[in-house]
């Protein structure tokens, strides 16, 4: 049903990268550092198999880098790898480059080097999913996979999402949300706003916060202090919101060439507890999102024409709104008695980049791969054709003026 699109002016996005490297990134200093791997390494291996140069590049919980083959394989994350980390080399980036990252590991018989062409993050949750490794490869000026800085950073936190939606009129929850400063000042006023604009059963959730971690469902005022103390555990921001009625869990991914977008089936996503859990999402028989979990995913989610329609033109017009990049996820809630449908987040690196989900909608990983590949290479040549330097008297002006100073 899908029209197929894997070229960029005719050439494929993966013979872009032919004589190049990717670096792929993935673990970090977040909550959703496993999850990270199972994504990276999945990544890794489909670079692998379309025969592309490739870098598994592993950040530990304090940040440190580490390039190495064996970091590619799923297996070695199963066994106690951090004591097997303690024998590998630890890199650093060199800072005296541009249009590539060289990263530099020092050891008696002299400095090993390696070099990314092309950077492909694999990091979910903050500090990596957020826009702050985006930062680095726009400070390098290398080409990169997915959404860049802004979209990133907009997308990462739930109060500013919500917050886009509704500026774009498309429905969502009603939500309050507070920092954890202004909590400890306000808790009492705050527990009153949700009483009063909110109609429980509610959700609290961390701001910035994924794959369902930190959230409960609270059905009364009494429970509404402990799940706030739990999102804070994990954040500094906490959002309260609505609950859905009927509740139905629905998802469309988008993705991009630079050029075109499309979006793709819709899934649904089964669930028992009122919610999709963390234990849901990657643990039960594989997890519902990372495809594994078959009987808890219905692809094509049971919904009439209209709705999918709407679901997949929200979904495009959502990409476009946050000026995202390469891929990104969509998760809807839908209220299976009125037929509402109420945009819920966005993710802008989906687990294993929701291949399962694309192969039901005509697209293999390895054409996915090709298409978000080429959308990085769209965004750097635009990029490059922007004039960021600008020719002005300012410094010679200042050199001539008398500046005084007084102590």
């Amino acid at each position: 049903m899908f029209n197929s699109f894997n070229s960029l002016d005719g050439i494929n996005g993966l013979d872009l990268l032919k004589g190049k490297t990717v670096g792929v990134f993935f673990g970090g200093n977040n909550p959703e550092h496993d999850i990270s791997i199972i994504t990276g390494s999945f990544i890794v291996s489909e670079f692998k198999k379309a025969g592309i140069s490739v870098e598994a590049i592993y950040v530990d919980e304090n940040g440190n880098f580490y390039l190495d083959d064996k970091l590619s394989e799923l297996k070695f994350f199963k066994a106690d790898y951090r004591s097997d980390l303690k024998k590998m080399k630890k890199y650093n980036v060199n800072i005296q480059t541009q249009e590539k990252l060289v990263f530099e590991s020092k050891t008696f018989f002299g400095t090993s080097k390696k070099i990314v062409d092309f950077a492909f993050p694999a990091f979910h949750g903050i500090n990596g999913e957020d826009g702050t490794i985006q930062g680095l490869f726009e400070f390098f000026s290398i080409p990169y996979a997915g959404c860049g800085i802004y979209a990133s950073s907009t997308a990462i936190n739930k109060d500013k999402t919500k917050k886009m939606f509704r500026a774009s009129d498309i429905k969502t929850t009603d939500f309050v949300s507070i920092s954890e400063r202004n909590f400890k000042q306000e808790s009492e006023k705050f527990i009153v706003s949700v009483n009063d604009e909110l109609t429980y059963p509610v959700f609290v959730k961390p701001t910035k916060a994924g794959s369902s971690i930190g959230i409960t469902k609270v059905n009364e005022e009494k429970d509404l202090k402990d799940a706030i103390d739990l999102a804070f555990s994990y954040d500094d921001e906490v959002l309260v919101e609505n609950g859905v009625e009927s509740i139905r869990d629905l998802t469309c991914c988008v993705i991009s060439d630079g050029k075109k977008i499309i979006a793709s089936e819709i899934q649904e996503a089964l669930f028992e507890d009122g919610f999709l859990s963390y234990e849901d999402k990657y643990m039960k028989d594989g997890g519902t999102q990372l495809g594994g979990e078959e009987s808890a995913i219905v692809i094509p989610a049971k919904i009439t024409g209209a709705q999918k329609q709407e679901i997949q033109d929200l979904s495009v017009q959502i990409f476009k709104d946050m000026d995202a990049n390469g891929i990104a996820r969509i998760d809807f809630l839908l209220n299976d008695k009125t037929g509402e449908i109420y945009a819920n987040e966005i993710n802008t690196l989906p687990g294993t980049i929701y291949h399962h989900l694309w192969e039901k909608s005509g697209i293999d990983a390895n054409e996915l791969l090709s298409i978000i590949v080429s959308d990085g290479f769209v965004r750097k040549n635009s990029k490059n054709k922007s004039n960021i330097k600008f020719e002005s008297n300012v410094l010679s002006d200042a050199q001539s003026m008398k500046l005084n100073y007084s102590s």
